[in-house]
């Protein structure tokens, strides 16, 4: 058995890891999903328990996207392949 085989056995066996994993990469795609000029004012990006946190250094940039949250949320989720984040906060 290739180790490869071994890893995506413990990842789909172990639902916390596969979590982890899921939110780690949709914190990834924000950059992707947001463009560059959002990308510049991001300071921060986090997931936890489905909760995508992004700190802005831009207070005109987070009135912008704010209205924009469940567009981001579904835009997130669809680049990363499945429902993963739940919720968008923006700060």
């Amino acid at each position: 058995m290739k180790l490869g085989d071994l890893w995506g056995d413990f990842v789909r066996n172990t639902p916390r890891v596969a979590r982890g994993l899921a939110e780690a990469k949709a914190a990834g795609l924000w950059a992707m999903v947001v463009g560059p000029a959002v990308a510049a004012h991001t300071v921060e990006v986090t997931v936890r328990d489905g909760i995508l946190t992004a700190k802005l250094s831009s207070s005109v940039v987070r009135s912008e996207l704010f209205m924009q949250r469940d567009a981001l949320r579904e835009a997130i989720n669809r680049a990363a392949g499945e429902p993963v984040i739940r919720t968008v906060i923006l700060k």
